[in-house]
């Protein structure tokens, strides 16, 4: 227990002197993770007769995110050219901000691995397509569109830059808006009454209230127990 607690107080100690630095690293790190799982997943991926579809405009709006989070992010970690947009946020923030970047690195890996064969990078229904609701699907019905809106909420206190910061966020809306509809109307047409039933008990991309229990255990574990 007390090695527990020494554990912990080392690693508020860090992320109490946490400065931008550390946050751009984080940021980097956790983009290249991603980068990683989508290349894993994408190996196995058989687009078969199909092609991946996306519209000219949702291409548009791929180009607008690439540099949304990808391309200004690098630009700005490894070059000073946008320094005199910066703005500065008191440390404790990092806290906070790099929990919910790593929250939603790991929400997009969940996305991943609970959709397993029915991931696809278009808009696609397979032949022997299922309606995935267990794991993360069952509190949100796009938990990877979910996963983008805390890491772009994240990098606007990890980047901390007027440009660089909310420019993954605001180029992920357009996409989002144009996507999301086709993506329900195209799932609608393949289960109809069952997933407008799933509609009704899973939010967008946030859990509907009340829709998330919290137990309490009313046991404590055994190393916790008087002998």
């Amino acid at each position: 227990m007390a090695l527990c607690i020494k554990k912990f107080y080392f690693a508020y100690k860090i992320f109490k002197g946490m400065d931008r630095a550390y946050l751009e690293i984080i940021f980097l790190c956790g983009m290249v993770l991603q980068i990683i799982l989508r290349s894993y997943y994408g190996q196995y991926y058989d687009p078969g007769e199909n092609k991946r579809y996306f519209n000219k405009r949702e291409r548009l709006y791929l180009l607008f995110i690439f540099v949304g989070f990808q391309l200004l992010p690098l630009m700005y970690v490894f070059s000073t050219w946008f320094a005199f947009l910066d703005y500065n946020l008191p440390k404790w923030m990092g806290i906070p901000a790099a929990l919910l970047y790593s929250f939603g690195v790991w929400l997009f890996f969940r996305a991943h691995s609970d959709l397993g064969k029915f991931w696809s990078p278009g808009l696609e229904i397979k032949e022997d397509h299922q309606l995935i609701k267990t794991g993360v699907f069952k509190w949100v019905r796009h938990p990877m569109y979910a996963a983008f809106v805390a890491i772009a909420v994240a990098q606007i206190f990890m980047l901390q830059n007027w440009l660089i910061g909310p420019a993954f966020l605001l180029s992920a809306i357009p996409f989002y808006l144009q996507r999301v509809k086709r993506e329900e109307n195209m799932l609608i047409k393949k289960f109809g009454g069952d997933y407008l039933d799933y509609m009704d008990s899973t939010g967008e991309v946030f859990p509907k209230p009340g829709s998330i229990e919290i137990r309490i255990p009313t046991k404590f574990p055994r190393i916790f127990r008087k002998k």
